[in-house]
């Protein structure tokens, strides 16, 4: 597995909270071993505390009245098929090639789910720009304060009224927003960041495949390779929420530049156990239809009943925020919101 990180080097072993890493799998699996690799996968468990700590979990509320009877049955996957630390080993670096217009035959198993997906169709893209600038690359307060103008009316910015659920889950939840520090993962433009401050969050981080300069004080932007890089190595801290809208779906299918990887948004969502706290709501929307699974290539994914429980896995779902279910074929954007049990004690 190409990675273009180096983490490990120079691990105190005695002292796990201080344990933070240059990753190669080269370096896993021959100068460290199985043991370290071992040690690597606990920290990323426990995140920045030595031991798990207590969590008090939400109500689970995926019953009320907007939700519909499929929504009922998705139970996350207790953990991810993968480890956390093969998660953090996923490449972040550009791909060489245009993106492709065809599932490589080498992995069309698994990006159809072994025959499990239930719509197929083709909708070509080749918008690379990982590495690249953003198609908004400076994020100024002129900006910001158009976007915050516009939230403070509720008006729609992106996905029309989808959009607007980001307003709904930070009404519901404000006592994990108000104060705290949150991130952002996949934002051309503030839109999500100007909600979320506009209900009170203190400081946010935005991880975006393009380059952005963000001149705004309460928030700071880094492409995917930076922000594995200061997170591993003890430069960022966890969060206490993060939001992720309409990005996810895209992980790993080359559409803007990024490596085929059949398992790229599993594996990214996986990563968020690490990132944010034990106890701590991750915010996610991504297309869902009436139940099915879908993948448009090179488009995006639709997420049903076979993909939600994996792209959740090691989660605890509390809430799903949307009313409907969309004409069969089609699909909308709920906002689902999860809880982070990773790093809580057993029994909390």
């Amino acid at each position: 597995m190409a990675v273009d990180t180096e983490f490990l080097r120079g691990i105190d072993h005695e002292d796990l909270s201080k344990m933070r890493y240059k990753i190669s799998a080269a370096t896993i699996k021959h100068e460290f071993g199985t043991l370290r690799e071992g040690f690597i996968e606990t920290w990323l468990h426990n995140g920045n505390n030595n031991s798990a700590v207590a969590c008090t979990f939400e109500p689970v509320d995926v019953t009320g009245d907007g939700a519909d009877e499929w929504f009922r049955t998705i139970k996350p996957d207790l953990t991810p098929n993968f480890t956390l630390t093969s998660a953090w080993l996923k490449t972040e670096a550009s791909s060489a090639m245009r993106a492709l217009d065809e599932i490589p035959q080498m992995y069309e198993s698994e990006f159809n789910m072994g025959g499990k997906i239930d719509h197929l169709e083709k909708s070509y893209y080749d918008q690379a720009y990982l590495g690249k600038e953003a198609s908004l690359s400076l994020w100024d307060m002129n900006v910001l304060a158009e976007m915050l103008e516009k939230a403070s009316k509720r008006q729609p910015m992106k996905y029309e009224n989808d959009g607007l659920k980001i307003h709904d889950g930070a009404d519901k939840y404000k006592s994990y927003i108000e104060g705290r520090r949150g991130i952002v993962i996949g934002s051309e433009d503030p839109w999500v960041e100007a909600i979320l401050l506009h209900h009170g969050a203190a400081k946010l981080l935005t991880v975006e495949f393009g380059k952005i300069v963000s001149e705004i004080p309460q928030i700071e932007t880094m492409v995917p390779k930076e922000f594995t890089e200061k997170f591993l190595n003890n430069k960022i801290q966890q969060f206490d929420f993060g939001v992720t809208f309409s990005s996810l779906e895209h992980d790993g299918l080359g559409r803007y530049g990024d490596v085929i990887n059949p398992i790229g948004d599993l594996q990214s969502m996986a990563k968020l156990l690490s990132v944010i706290k034990p106890g701590g709501l991750m915010f996610v929307a991504v297309p869902t239809g009436d139940g099915y699974d879908g993948l448009v290539w090179n488009a995006h994914r639709i997420y049903g009943k076979q993909r939600l429980p994996k792209l959740f896995a090691g989660w605890k779902l509390i809430d799903v925020i949307g009313q409907g279910s969309p004409p069969k074929g089609k699909f909308k954007q709920h906002l689902w919101v999860l809880q982070n049990p990773n790093g809580c004690k057993v029994g909390n």
